[in-house]
C-alpha cells in the first residue's frame, strides 16, 4: 500500500511540473506580446487648427406656408384661371361657381330685411309715442286726461294754441291799398283801449270787393306780436304810411293743435296744467304700456334676425369665388372648370405653397437639446443635390418631447437661408455647430491619458509621475486641455507647435478610421434617417503625422433618434 501511494504521488508531482513549465512559457510569451504591443506607438505632430463640436440630423423639406384651397359651397365650377405649377398672387381669383340660385336667396333675404326694418321703424314710432310732446309752442287751452287714465291710440290729450302772433284782415280803400306792400310796418290801434302796437303787412290782396256804403276796398292781412295781454277777438284799426284802414277788424289767434296719443297706455305723469305756456317739443305726459315694450323687443329681434340672414347670404355669395390665400406656387390641382361639387362635402381643389421659405425638422436627443438654441447657424446638405451645400438657421426648438424605447427626443426646425433648387419632400441633413475654437494647438484625444498626461518625445517629464511605462526617448508630460470632440482636443499649455506626441498604435488606427469617415471640416454626416449624430471636426493647419491620422476629421456617436 505504501508503494502504490508513492507512485501516485510521483505522478501528481510530474503533472504539476509540466503545468508550471507551460505557465512560464505561455505567460512569458503573453507578457512579451503585451510588452511588444505597448512598444508600438504612432507619432503625432502638435499642429494648429480648428476644433468643431456639432450635432446633425435629417428630415424632409416642406414649405413653411402651404395652404389647401377648399370648396366652401357646392355646385358647378364655371371657371378656373390657373394651371398646376403656376405662380399665383395672394387674392388672385382661382375659381368661380354658378351663383344663380344663391343670387335668388340673397334677394329674398334682402326683401325680408326691408320688411323687418319698416316694421321696426313703425314700432319705434309707436313706442316713442309713449312720451307725449307739444308739436308747437303755445298755451295749453284744454287738457283732456289726468294721471292714471288709460287711453287708446288716437285719444285726445290736450289742445295747444299758439297766440304769440295775432293776425287780422283789414280793408283799405282800393286806391290806398294799391300803395301798400308786403313787409311794410303798420300801426295797430286797440279800439277798446286805444293802445297802439307795431305790426307788419303780411299780404295785400289783388281782388277788390264792395264794403258797406258801396265803397270799393281791398283786404290787407297784418300780423302783430302779442305782448301777452291780447286775445283773439280784440277789435283793431290799422294805419300804414299815413293811410288809415277803411274799417277795423277782429284779431285772430295763431296756430291751434289738438294733441292725441300716438299709442295706447296709462297716463303715468302729466307735466302741464291748463293755461300754461309750453315750448315746442316739451313733454306733456308720459304713458306706459307693457304691450309696447314687448312689441319693441320683438321688433328688434325680428330685425336683427333678418340682418343676420342677409349677412349670411351675402357671405355665402362671396364663397362662390375662391381666391389664393397666399402668394406661391400651385403644387397640385384636382378640380377644373366644368366639374360639379357636392354642397355637403368640402373638397380640396388645389394646394398652394410659398416656395420662398422652406424648413425641415430633426429630432435631437435629450442629452444634447440644451446645447441647441434658436438662431444657431446650420450647414445643410440635400440627398438630391450632393454637390451643393446650403446655409441655414435653427428656427425653433420644440418643448414637447417624444419618448421611444426609453429615449426622449425634441423637434428642432431648420430653415435654409435660400431655397433655389429645393423641392418639398427632399431629404435634407442639417449640421448645427454648438461649439468651436479656431487656430488652436491640438492633438488626438487618444494621445491624452489620465486626464492631463501625454507622451512627448524629448519633452520635460511631469513631476511626481511614474515614468517607468514611458517608451525610450519619451516622457509623460502634463498639459492643460480645452475643447474636444470625438477625435481631437485643444491644448492650452504644456506643448508647443511642432512637438511630437505618441499614441498607442491601435488607438491611432481607430482615430484614422474615424477621421476618414468625417466630411471636410464638419465631420461625417452618414447617420441619416432622422438620427441625431453628435460629431466633431478638426481642421489642422499643418504638420500632418506620418500616418496621416492627424488631419482634418472628427468623431461621431449616435445621440438620439427620430
Amino acid at each position: 500500500m505504501k508503494k502504490m501511494f508513492t507512485k501516485k504521488r510521483g505522478f501528481v508531482i510530474a503533472i504539476c511540473a509540466v503545468l508550471a513549465i507551460c505557465a512560464v512559457l505561455f505567460g512569458g510569451r503573453f507578457l512579451f506580446s503585451q510588452e511588444a504591443e505597448a512598444l508600438e506607438y504612432t507619432e503625432f505632430t502638435v499642429t494648429r487648427g480648428d476644433i468643431t463640436v456639432s450635432l446633425s440630423g435629417s428630415g424632409t423639406l416642406a414649405p413653411v406656408a402651404q395652404y389647401e384651397v377648399v370648396s366652401l359651397v357646392g355646385g358647378d365650377v364655371i371657371s378656373d384661371t390657373f394651371r398646376e405649377g403656376d405662380t399665383v398672387e395672394k387674392g388672385q381669383l382661382l375659381y368661380t361657381f354658378d351663383t344663380a340660385e344663391m343670387q335668388n336667396s340673397l334677394e329674398r333675404a334682402n326683401l325680408s330685411l326691408e320688411r323687418s326694418r319698416m316694421s321696426y321703424e313703425k314700432t319705434l314710432e309707436s313706442y316713442a309715442g309713449l312720451v307725449v310732446t307739444a308739436p308747437i309752442a303755445g298755451k295749453i287751452t284744454e287738457l283732456y286726461v289726468q294721471e292714471g287714465d288709460n287711453v287708446n291710440t288716437g285719444a285726445r290729450i290736450a289742445k295747444i294754441v299758439d297766440d304769440s302772433n295775432l293776425t287780422a284782415r283789414i280793408p283799405f280803400g282800393e286806391g290806398d291799398a294799391a300803395l301798400l306792400r308786403e313787409g311794410q310796418s303798420v300801426r295797430v290801434t286797440l279800439e277798446n283801449s286805444f293802445e297802439t302796437l307795431d305790426g307788419v303787412i303780411t299780404k295785400v290782396y289783388d281782388s277788390s270787393r264792395q264794403a258797406d256804403g258801396y265803397v270799393t276796398v281791398r283786404d290787407v292781412d297784418i300780423s302783430v306780436v302779442n305782448p301777452g295781454l291780447l286775445s283773439a277777438g280784440t277789435f283793431v284799426s290799422v294805419e300804414a304810411g299815413g293811410l288809415s284802414s277803411y274799417e277795423g277788424g277782429a284779431l285772430k289767434g295763431g296756430t291751434e293743435k289738438l294733441v292725441t296719443a300716438q299709442t295706447g297706455g296709462m297716463v303715468e305723469k302729466l307735466y302741464v296744467l291748463t293755461g300754461e305756456n309750453i315750448g315746442a317739443g316739451a313733454p306733456i305726459a308720459d304713458l306706459s304700456s307693457d304691450t309696447a315694450d314687448n312689441s319693441l323687443q320683438e321688433g328688434y329681434l325680428s330685425l336683427r334676425e333678418a340682418e343676420l340672414s342677409y349677412e349670411n347670404a351675402a357671405k355665402q355669395l362671396a364663397d362662390y369665388e375662391l381666391t389664393a390665400p397666399i402668394s406661391g406656387s400651385v403644387i397640385s390641382k384636382s378640380v377644373k372648370a366644368g366639374d360639379s361639387l357636392e354642397s355637403s362635402t368640402k373638397t380640396v381643389m388645389a394646394v398652394i405653397a410659398d416656395m420662398s421659405e422652406m424648413s425641415f425638422t430633426i429630432n435631437v436627443d435629450e442629452l444634447d437639446i440644451a446645447e441647441v438654441q434658436a438662431g444657431q447657424q446650420a450647414i445643410i446638405t440635400v440627398d438630391a443635390l450632393p454637390s451643393r451645400v446650403f446655409s441655414g438657421v435653427v428656427d425653433n426648438v420644440g418643448l414637447l418631447g417624444t419618448s421611444s424605447n426609453g429615449v426622449t427626443t425634441y423637434p428642432v426646425k431648420i430653415k435654409p437661408d435660400q431655397t433655389e433648387g429645393l423641392w418639398p419632400g427632399m431629404n435634407a441633413t442639417a449640421t448645427i455647430v454648438v461649439d468651436s475654437v479656431r487656430d488652436v494647438l491640438m492633438i488626438p484625444v487618444t494621445a491624452v491619458s489620465r486626464g492631463s498626461l501625454t507622451l512627448v518625445k524629448g519633452g520635460t517629464a511631469a513631476e511626481d509621475t511614474d515614468q517607468s511605462e514611458a517608451p525610450d526617448g519619451a516622457v509623460y508630460a502634463r498639459i492643460e486641455t480645452g475643447l474636444n470632440n470625438e477625435n481631437f482636443i485643444e491644448v492650452k499649455s504644456g506643448l508647443s507647435e511642432g512637438d511630437v506626441v505618441l499614441a498607442a498604435a491601435s488607438q491611432a488606427a481607430e482615430l484614422q478610421q474615424n477621421t476618414m469617415m468625417m466630411g471636410p471640416g464638419m465631420g461625417g454626416m452618414g447617420m441619416g434617417g432622422g438620427m441625431i449624430v453628435r460629431e466633431g471636426g478638426g481642421a489642422p493647419s499643418g504638420g500632418a503625422p506620418p500616418s496621416g491620422s492627424g488631419g482634418a476629421g472628427g468623431g461621431q456617436r449616435p445621440g438620439g433618434g427620430g
